[in-house]
């Protein structure tokens, strides 16, 4: 799999995906005209989360509609990177506290959420040029 990044202009850079372009500020400030990459990152970490949650839940009958996902994160320094996440998904219905307890593991088994706990080896290259 492979994702290409590009300079737009000012701050902002795009990706062509498959499923079409996406918009990204360098920075989280007021005013910004698109959502900044670690926002893109929080809505992957939430998707991924509901996907996998949604996935079980419509196989056994867990009502999922209207089902949100609140992340709160805090950057810190030294080095500068997203230190905290706080995940609280809320179910529109209620469950048992067993369902409670295997939507949680199931959760857990998201490729993002997985990445983060497990760092992925990353071989960075810069070259000059075309």
């Amino acid at each position: 799999m492979a994702t290409t990044v590009r300079y737009h202009r000012g701050l902002h850079f795009c990706a062509d995906l498959e499923s079409g372009r996406v918009f990204c500020d360098a920075f989280a400030k007021r005013g910004k005209e698109y959502p900044s990459a670690p926002e893109l990152l929080m809505v992957s970490l939430g998707s991924c989360i509901g996907a996998v949650i949604l996935t079980y839940a419509d196989r056994h009958a867990i009502n999922f509609e209207g089902m949100e996902i609140d992340l709160d994160w805090d950057i810190v320094e030294h080095p500068h990177r997203i230190g905290r996440i706080d995940i609280n998904v809320r179910m529109p219905g209620p469950l048992t506290d067993e369902q409670t307890e295997v939507l949680k593991r199931v959760a857990e088994t998201c490729l993002i959420h997985n990445t983060l706990l497990h760092a992925p080896e990353i071989n960075l290259d810069l070259t000059a040029g075309k």
